[in-house]
């Protein structure tokens, strides 16, 4: 069957599914150590975000917000992260409802460790990105961040309403 719908973006649109599928089975694949947790790839990117915005307190619906990465599983993360000691739960003063994450010293340590793993994975990335000038560059970061909200609105609109089958 052709996929015409998508025209001259199909091999582009061919290579983010294959990074999204290859990058989501490259995470907590058996390993787990006292240096090296298993985290998935939702844990890894909430302690990826608290480490980037420690002093900023960002809340719990920011990170999810931020990363694209539904409330609930910023939630079941954030329970892992504490569980494992990767980070502290605060709550801001005068509102129990905004929960702030800290990365713990070892949370800190455990982010080291897989930035330099992960660097090497995107290291040749960047280098085809290289002759890229900084206005394509961001225009392309542009394109994938509306993307990345346009599937976040299309999954409210494609709810789909179950009607019960009287018998």
């Amino acid at each position: 069957m052709e996929l015409s719908w998508m025209g001259r973006y199909r091999e582009l649109v061919r290579a983010l599914v294959y990074y999204s599928n290859s990058s989501n089975r490259g995470t907590a694949s058996g390993r787990s150590s006292q240096d090296d947790p298993a985290l998935n790839q939702n844990e890894y990117q909430v302690l990826e975000y608290i480490c980037e915005f420690e002093e900023e307190n960002r809340i719990l619906t920011e990170i999810s917000r931020d990363t694209g990465i539904l409330q609930s599983n910023v939630t079941k993360a954030t329970k892992t992260l504490v569980a494992q000691g990767l980070a502290e739960r605060y709550r801001l003063s005068g509102n129990h409802k905004s929960i702030v994450l800290r990365p713990t010293d070892r949370g800190r340590e455990v982010y080291r460790f897989y930035a330099e793993r992960v660097k090497l994975v995107f290291q040749s990335f960047f280098d085809e990105l290289e002759p890229v000038s900084d206005a394509e560059l961001a225009r392309f970061e542009s394109a994938v961040r509306t993307l990345g909200g346009e599937w976040g609105r299309s999954a409210d609109r494609m709810k789909v309403q179950l009607e019960k089958i009287e018998e």
